[in-house]
């Protein structure tokens, strides 16, 4: 149940506050004074994207906010989405030039998860949704929430997502086995290409190495030559100095340090010249082996080239193709497995499909006399109302996401004309007639805490004003009921009432809303009844009985 709803710098709005309740409410107003920026605002804080346009001229912010009690269903819902359990939740939703903000009790949310918080807690009927329900798909949808067979339709549409999913892989698995089969032979071949070079990055750069030293082969020796003579020399002065220093030292200790240092100096000199050495006798005798590798180095840059790959990209592309060459061997035991897995859901949901229609098929009929009792409580007496269920071939090729069937609704609105499908012949006044008998008929099945109906009253008036008021005052004895009407009908059974108003302050037009009692109300129903001083006929219009 909606409990409080703040909106600020919203379009017109500059600020507005309601305290809510159960019951019946209406809100009224002249035409164009804003009531359908209050729809607006509500599709925001359910989910819908903000617009920087929502936001008032002058304001660097618009926001909505809304305190809504959902009882422990909805702290079930809010467990079972990963939130805090609550029975009551606090939404905000701020929407500024640059982007918009959705907040769900003070925590940040997304729009998507925000929607689906609200789902099921407040239901918001305009004119746009009448129109949907031409639809014949979300007729059926109607029809199958009425029927009672909704869970069982969610879990033949669970089902057949994972047929779907199935039929994709299978389609994905074959493509790729007939296009790995193509291309058996090229695979091979590049396969074999690449294992006859066997690419390993080690090698290579042991290979650059080698030809390095190979292409410098006598400018190595003769740099090994000469530095080894030249060390050679220093090791000599080295070995002389370093026994003068130890000598010396028994006399001045202040050089112990010093000759320990001049020691290790040797010890590295002498570690240097036995590497060098070692160098001298690992370098081959001549260049001849450089042909080798620059071969072995050439097929490295031709297979690189190629194929747009450094060494570990080729030993990486080696089992990318060999995985791929498998496929044909692999893929067709995985193939057969698939094709026995879709011939087991094929089954499971054509007899699935097949009890949702029988369940379809004995309930029809009931539910007609209830659509056309709830049509006559509504002011439509000589209506005809129709489903006519069409039932497809119990083919696995004809399964869709609502089973085997298709629905029309079919409507005579006067005696003696044919019954036609109800898109091609309902007005709209009709039209939000029938939905509202629908959501009547939905009572006992849904659980929405608050149903909102914009533009319930379109194309009607008189004694059927009279009956659509009183259908949305029999389903505010269960649910919290807010309707945004022009009808003194409708507003005349209202447990609260508010009065949209659109005002000039300081130059700038503003919408102002106001809940309105006692003779505040009177002037207001005096105004919808086209007489706005006459107190007394609005106070006879609302003691009034109708029959």
């Amino acid at each position: 149940m909606l409990l409080e709803l703040k909106i600020k710098n919203f379009v017109l709005i500059e600020e507005a506050s309601f305290s809510l309740d159960e019951g019946l409410t209406v809100i009224t107003g002249e035409t164009g004074a804003g009531k359908s920026l209050l729809v607006k605002a509500l599709k925001v804080l359910l989910g819908e994207k903000g617009e920087a346009g929502y936001i008032k001229g002058g304001s660097e912010w618009a926001e909505v906010e809304a305190l809504i009690y959902g009882g422990k269903a909805l702290s079930e819902k809010l467990k079972g989405l990963g939130y805090p359990p609550e029975e009551e939740i606090h939404i905000k939703r701020i929407i500024t030039k640059q982007r918009t903000k959705a907040f769900l009790n003070g925590s940040p949310i997304t729009l998507a998860e925000l929607a689906k918080v609200t789902k099921d807690l407040i239901s918001l009927t305009s004119q746009h949704e009448y129109y949907i329900f031409l639809n014949r798909e979300n007729q059926l949808n109607f029809l199958d929430e009425i029927l009672g067979v909704k869970s069982l339709v969610k879990r033949y549409q669970e089902k057949f997502y994972q047929y779907r999913d199935l039929k994709k892989e299978l389609l994905e698995l074959e493509n790729k086995i007939s296009e790995a089969t193509l291309r058996k032979d090229f695979l091979l071949y590049q396969i074999s290409e690449i294992e006859e070079l066997n690419p390993d990055p080690e090698e290579e750069a042991e290979l650059l190495k080698k030809r390095e030293r190979l292409r410098h082969l006598q400018l190595i020796k003769d740099l090994l030559y000469s530095l080894s003579s030249e060390l050679d020399e220093i090791d000599l002065h080295l070995s002389k100095a370093l026994g003068f220093l130890q000598k010396l030292s028994r006399f001045e200790t202040s050089l112990t340090e010093k000759e320990r240092t001049l020691q290790e100096f040797y010890y590295e000199l002498k570690e240097l010249q036995r590497d060098l050495s070692g160098l001298s006798a690992e370098l081959p005798e001549d260049e001849s082996s450089l042909e080798e590798i620059e071969f072995r180095l050439s097929r490295y840059e031709k297979l690189k080239k190629k194929y747009g790959k450094d060494a570990q990209g080729l030993k990486e592309l080696k089992e990318e193709l060999k995985k791929e060459l498998s496929l044909i061997e692999t893929g067709e035991e995985k193939l057969e497995k698939l094709l026995r897995e879709k011939e087991r859901l094929e089954r499971e949901l054509l007899e699935m499909a097949l009890e949702i229609r029988r369940f379809r098929k004995e309930g029809i009929q009931k539910l007609k006399d209830l659509v056309k009792k709830e049509l006559k409580d509504l002011g439509m007496n000589w209506v005809e109302f129709e489903i006519n269920l069409m039932e497809k071939e119990p083919k696995a090729e004809k399964l869709t996401i609502y089973g085997l069937d298709e629905v029309e609704f079919l409507f005579s609105p006067n005696p003696g004309q044919p019954l036609r499908p109800l898109e091609k012949i309902a007005s709209g006044g009709e039209l939000s007639r029938i939905f509202l008998a629908f959501k009547t008929l939905l009572k006992e099945k849904k659980d929405f805490g608050t149903l909102i109906f914009d533009e319930v009253d379109t194309g009607i008036g008189g004694q059927t004003a009279h009956k659509v008021g009183e259908k949305l005052k029999e389903l505010s004895e269960n649910f919290q009921v807010i309707c945004i009407t022009h009808l003194p009908q409708i507003a005349r059974l209202a447990d609260h009432h508010f009065v949209v108003e659109k005002r000039l302050k300081e130059n700038e037009t503003v919408t102002f809303f106001k809940k309105v009692e006692g003779e505040e109300r009177l002037r207001e129903m005096a105004r919808m009844l086209g007489d706005i001083n006459n107190l007394e006929l609005a106070k006879k219009f609302l003691t009034a009985s109708y029959g």
